[in-house]
């Protein structure tokens, strides 16, 4: 029996959520690496986002040692660090506040299996519960967390 459309997609979303859940931890050694990589090119400036009448939205700098650090790098480049850094922000919040809202057996299971990057059979061995106990475990949190990080799907990372 061919699979509808609407499997086809959530399977694809499982799978974008699972990369992010699995990534966790990358994205915070990315946050960090990135805000160590900004002070270096940037050294006491402050990046803001101000949102102007009659305009999209603009980064101001300010800071004694700006043309300082504007004479060393384009600002672009800056710019590009602060929005990615402010997007696995993003991916790391919204994945804390999904996490609050599991029970307890589904947090361990996503802090195992994603986390810890361990097999189901593992992952049954160290909850005390059968693989087929697992699997509905997982089966619970794929739909639980496929409705609350489904903002992560689209996120270009």
């Amino acid at each position: 029996m061919p699979q509808t459309k609407e499997v086809v997609r959530k399977k694809k979303d499982y799978k974008v959520i699972e990369s992010h859940l699995r990534n966790y931890r990358n994205y915070l050694a990315g946050i960090k690496n990135m805000n160590k990589q900004m002070d270096y090119i940037m050294p006491g400036i402050t990046a803001n986002y101000e949102l102007r009448e009659e305009s999209m939205g603009a980064f101001v700098f300010s800071s004694s040692t700006e043309k300082f650090a504007i004479d060393r790098i384009e600002s672009k480049r800056a710019l590009q660090l602060h929005e990615d850094i402010m997007i696995y922000e993003l991916i790391i919040n919204s994945i804390d506040v999904a996490l609050a809202e599991l029970d307890d057996d589904e947090r361990e299971f996503v802090e195992l299996r994603y986390f810890k990057n361990q097999s189901i059979l593992m992952v049954a061995e160290k909850m005390g519960y059968s693989e087929r106990q697992v699997f509905l475990i997982r089966n619970a949190v794929r739909e639980i967390l496929g409705i609350s990080l489904k903002n992560l799907v689209n996120l270009r990372v």
